[in-house]
């Protein structure tokens, strides 16, 4: 087979143009690309406006750009200001039963002592006795309900891995038949009777035998499958969670622990929290570890995941403003998927004093960072510390609703504004590793023309993603010719 070389134009209509003409870039579209850039390099956030400003245009030539635009959009959509009290936050509308209520219920270790932070910030856990650097502070053995992984029931469904904590199943088919790690009715197979004794939802929420009909298993499959579709991890969590509400009341001897504790939780509504987060999520800080639903008015989706929520529960009274207060409750306070209770009374600080291990496969264990005195706050942190500053309090604005002011925060603000070029030199050193990259990929890339003359074999690199999204945006820029090889 002889082949030869052609150029072919590569456009989406007759005019040959490749979407609406770009040159003056929507609101969304100068919002999107400066959290993208965030994205790709985190560097750059902690870039001066016109240091910013550099870089986008110089991503975006043909755009029609000033810099007070892209203040004016960076404002609009709560990613810029010179003045902390402009941006918006949600931490005064944040509910919590007082400490009289919640320390019966919560069951506070002797080591701690919940009380109320002086300075106006809530709740907090605080040291009764000193503990030395490596010191366990207190441990919780499992979460308030356990929520099996959303990303696994699949797998879970197919006795691949266990249907509570996801891990892959490696005994054989006569172990578990033989300790009864199956279920009766479906599939399913956990890796330990300790895993299959604390799945209290699996029997109601999957097989026709209801409890009592407060729970529909076909209306579950659905609710189960659409969370599933749209990564709606915190709707998925608050079912379970409520099954599992329901499957406690069950229990002759039962203290309603789970639904005590979850009320004590803190709580705000989803849809607060969402006017706070930066619209489509594409600079990937809101709720990024819960599944943000990433589309411009998520209403729809709340709605749809609301009406099956009903479906799978047929005589719950929640209301749709219930439900999202809900889905915020599990936001704020999870960890990891779950939600620890005594964990989520702990404030936080980008200095921790504290941190956190998983013990076994649903166990939590906090241990002292550093020698803690008796009285002093236990501290945790609640975003990555090797973040910038500016980095982890958007990523606390827009999850937990307030500015950081911790000791750290307000060191490396002062430091920034006192010397303006650091971050500017870091960008150029950035962006001249980028292109060096660039440049030695085209090195590196094969000629077409000398693949072609030799006759032989040769393989293409595939990306292992190639998916972009349903749709192209308009400010990617493509070639308008694309050389191929073709059958003469």
């Amino acid at each position: 087979m002889h082949l030869k070389i052609e150029t072919l134009s590569l456009n989406d209509d007759k005019n040959g143009t490749v979407g609406r003409d770009s040159s003056l870039p929507s609101e969304q579209q100068i919002r999107d690309d400066v959290l993208l850039l965030w994205r790709e390099e985190p560097e750059t956030e902690e870039l001066n406006i016109h240091e910013l400003y550099q870089r986008i245009t110089t991503r975006n030539p043909s755009w029609k750009l000033s810099q007070e635009d892209l203040v004016a959009v960076l404002a609009l959509y709560n990613l810029y200001s010179t003045d902390d009290k402009e941006l918006k936050g949600y931490a005064d509308r944040i509910e919590f039963s007082s400490v009289e209520k919640s320390t019966p219920v919560l069951e506070i270790p002797r080591g701690v002592k919940l009380k109320l932070c002086p300075d106006g910030r809530g709740r907090g856990l605080f040291a009764k006795k000193a503990f030395l650097q490596g010191d366990v502070v207190f441990e919780d053995l499992q979460p308030l309900a356990a929520i099996p992984p959303i990303e696994k029931l699949s797998l879970m469904g197919a006795g691949k891995v266990c249907s509570l904590c996801g891990s892959s199943i490696t005994h054989s088919p006569h172990f578990i038949m033989m300790n009864g790690l199956d279920c009766e009715v479906c599939g399913a197979v956990w890796c330990s009777a300790a895993c299959k004794k604390q799945d209290i939802t699996h029997c109601f929420l999957k097989h026709i035998k209801g409890k009592k009909k407060l729970i529909s298993p076909s209306g579950w499959a659905k609710y189960e499958q659409y969370c599933r579709e749209n990564v709606f991890v915190a709707a998925y969590a608050i079912g379970i969670i409520y099954a599992s509400i329901i499957a406690e009341r069950g229990n002759k001897n039962s203290k309603d622990i789970i639904c005590k504790q979850f009320a004590s939780l803190a709580q705000i509504s989803q849809r607060t929290r969402r006017n706070v987060s930066d619209s489509t999520n594409l600079g990937g800080t809101f709720d990024a570890s819960s599944g943000a639903v990433t589309t411009e008015d998520p209403e729809p989706v709340w709605q749809k995941a609301f009406s099956l929520f009903q479906e799978s529960f047929p005589h719950s009274d929640i209301s749709l403003e219930a439900f999202l207060i809900f889905i915020g409750k599990y936001n704020i306070n999870q960890v990891n998927g779950q939600i620890y209770t005594l964990y989520s009374l702990i404030n936080h600080d980008c200095e921790p004093n504290v941190r956190l291990e998983f013990n076994g496969k649903l166990g939590l264990k906090l241990y002292a960072r550093k020698p803690i005195q008796a009285g002093e706050e236990l501290l945790t942190t609640y975003v990555n510390p090797l973040h910038g500053s500016k980095l982890r309090r958007r990523e606390l604005r827009v999850n937990w609703g307030f500015l950081c002011h911790c000791t750290r925060c307000d060191r490396e603000l002062e430091i920034r504004m006192s010397n303006p070029t650091i971050k500017s030199s870091i960008a150029r050193n950035s962006l001249a590793t980028q292109k060096r990259r660039k440049s030695s990929m085209r090195n590196a890339r094969p000629d077409l023309h000398e693949l072609l003359k030799n006759g032989k074999e040769f393989e293409l690199d595939i990306p292992e993603n190639p998916q972009i999204g349903n749709r192209r945006r308009t400010s990617v820029r493509f070639d308008t010719k694309v050389t191929v090889a073709v059958e003469e």
